[in-house]
């Protein structure tokens, strides 16, 4: 695969009239020459030489190259040939990890030869960004380039009077040991701005036919390694700490929901009491429902790689909790590696103060429509007392006109018994759980508390059902209260129109639809009011956005009922036109076998 990779790369930049080498620094061997190269240095087996018999200097060619990795800078450079005798380029590298496993550490090597050296110790390279010196074996130094020079403030013409030991504080062993074998060191040095830099010293025999004739010392710049170090550092510690501080749990699994990865996150209460495990399956702690309906999730995700989240009751310690579990689908250039990141979340506390938002936008609405509701009442209430005033006053001997003003007294205190009912019904708090309800029945129960509140404001109201409705599994006090929220929110537009309208209208109906491949119960609520402005339209889910703040606005109905309609698997929508009228769409799940 390596030779296919070089032989294809080598033919796309076969054009270039450069010299071109492929090199390969951890083996430190010549992967491949152009014809250039071999027929300009009389090469015989390109492809099986070390690194160290083409280039001179090889172990400074391969330190400047892992210290500047991305550098686009040309150094001048010499190459042997098949003789040994010295050949002057230029020369430019640059990496082909991209080409080959990111592991490697491949790089192309372009050739100039049209390159003239002068100077007596051309051979060591001027123009290299780290500072080294050359010395003969004895450590007397013959040559520092400029780096060195300036680090260390010398004399470029007193160069040939120091000894490597009277630049570097070494020890005596390190003396020794770098005058007869290749080194490499960690030291300390300061600047002539008094900074402390760490440099990593490597020193290397040089050789000319085989025969060790001197000592190059490079030494490496540790200091923008250790900053880079140190920001990492900084960076992985703020992680952990943001980690720390969430409350969630975090795992790997496959498709399969075996565990792959756990986070190291102890905080998270429910980790704390399952002993999650690599390898083992995550849902196997779960009774039978609520695995399965997990399972379901995940093999939808996985399906079609969509972010999910469902949630789930668990008794903790003694405590029941809600938890919240967000499938969220790790995108692989394998399409067949199917992993799912699972993020767990404590929301007992949050799905309380939902509770408690509800019953506050509840008891507003209550507000609303307590007004029509006695005025409602008070009409068969004077009904009933005319009818019984009747009796009292007049003694009615005929049987049947007996009994027909006793029913009509009857039907006058049914009627007050079931709107007292309904009120009652909205204040009561409401069960936790699901209950399979038919959408029509919400729908009368809305009506028969809105009506009313309609016919005070002289808004014909008015109510459809489609045929054949399927039953929808919720908690139906509250879709009933998302209902009765958007119809009091249309009364109030209608009412407070600036030019009233003539015949202002409200209609309150549900229909079925099927869409996404799913049948769904949409209940709508539709009016001839203003309409929204695009610009309010972008905020009304917005909590705490409401454009009757001075009306006792609180901004909170519309919010929470997205929440209401979400949590039960729907979507809410606003279709509105200015001037015209706005109609809300709220699609729920039926509960059909078409959807599972």
């Amino acid at each position: 695969m390596l030779n296919s990779k070089i032989e294809r790369l080598s033919q796309l930049l076969s054009h270039s009239q450069n010299g071109l080498v492929f090199v390969d620094l951890k083996s430190k061997q010549i992967l491949y020459a152009n014809e250039i190269t071999i027929e300009r240095l009389e090469l015989k087996n390109p492809n099986t030489m070390g690194i160290q018999n083409l280039f001179c200097d090889h172990e400074l060619l391969i330190s400047e190259i892992q210290t500047h990795p991305q550098s686009k800078s040309e150094y001048k450079w010499f190459l042997k040939n098949q003789k040994l005798e010295k050949i002057p380029v230029s020369v430019r590298f640059s990496s082909l990890t991209e080409f080959f496993d990111s592991n490697s550490e491949i790089y192309s090597i372009t050739i100039s030869w049209n390159y003239e050296f002068s100077g007596k110790h051309s051979e060591i390279i001027d123009d290299l960004e780290v500072p080294f010196l050359h010395a003969d074996l004895n450590g007397k130094i013959l040559y520092a380039n400029p780096p060195l020079i300036h680090f260390f403030h010398l004399s470029p013409h007193q160069i040939h009077s120091y000894q490597i030991s009277d630049l570097l504080s070494l020890s005596e062993d390190i003396k020794k040991e770098i005058l007869v074998k290749n080194t490499k060191r960690i030291l300390e040095f300061k600047s002539q701005l008094g900074e402390e830099i760490t440099f990593q010293l490597q020193s290397f025999i040089t050789t000319v036919q085989e025969k060790p004739n001197g000592i190059t010392v490079i030494l490496l710049d540790l200091s923008e390694l250790q900053n880079a170090e140190r920001i990492v550092k900084y960076g992985e510690d703020k992680l952990r700490t943001f980690f720390a501080t969430m409350n969630n749990g975090f795992v790997i699994i496959n498709q399969d929901a075996i565990i792959l990865e756990i986070a190291p996150i102890f905080k998270f209460l429910l980790f704390q009491v399952f002993a999650f495990e690599v390898g083992e399956g995550i849902f196997h702690f779960f009774d039978e429902k609520t695995k399965s309906k997990l399972m379901n999730v995940l093999q939808s995700v996985v399906e079609y790689q969509t972010i999910q989240t469902t949630e789930f009751e668990y008794i903790l310690l003694g405590e029941e909790k809600t938890f919240e579990i967000r499938f969220i689908p790790v995108r692989r250039d394998n399409p067949n590696d199917k992993k799912i990141m699972l993020v767990f979340s404590d929301i007992t506390e949050a799905k309380r103060m939902d509770r408690q938002l509800i019953e506050s936008m509840k008891f507003a609405s209550i507000g609303e429509i307590a007004a029509g509701l006695a005025h409602e009442i008070n009409n068969p209430l004077q009904s009933a007392l005319l009818y019984l005033d009747d009796l009292i006053t007049v003694d009615e001997s005929d049987p049947n006109e007996r009994r027909n003003i006793l029913k009509k007294i009857e039907s006058a205190n049914l009627r007050i018994r079931d709107l007292v009912k309904s009120l009652l019904d909205l204040g009561r708090m409401e069960s936790p759980n699901r209950d399979f309800v038919s959408p029509y029945y919400i729908l009368v129960r809305t009506s028969e508390l809105v009506e009313v509140s309609c016919r005070k404001k002289n808004i014909n109201f008015t109510r459809h059902a489609g045929p054949n409705l399927p039953g929808i599994f919720v908690r139906w006090q509250e879709i009933e209260q998302v209902l009765i929220n958007c119809v009091v929110n249309s009364i109030n537009a209608l009412s407070e129109m600036e030019t009233a309208r003539q015949f202002p209208k409200i209609e309150l109906g549900i229909d079925l639809v099927k869409n996404q491949k799913k049948e769904w119960v949409v209940f709508s609520v539709e009016d001839n009011g203003p309409g929204i402005d695009e610009d309010t339209l972008e905020k009304v889910f917005l909590p705490l956005f409401t454009t009757r703040r001075n009306k006792q606005g609180t901004g909170l109905g519309l919010s929470i009922s997205k929440k209401i309609i979400a949590e039960h698997g729907g979507e809410i929508y606003i279709k509105t036109k200015e001037g015209t009228g706005t109609k809300v769409e709220i699609y729920l799940p039926a509960h059909t076998d078409e959807n599972g």
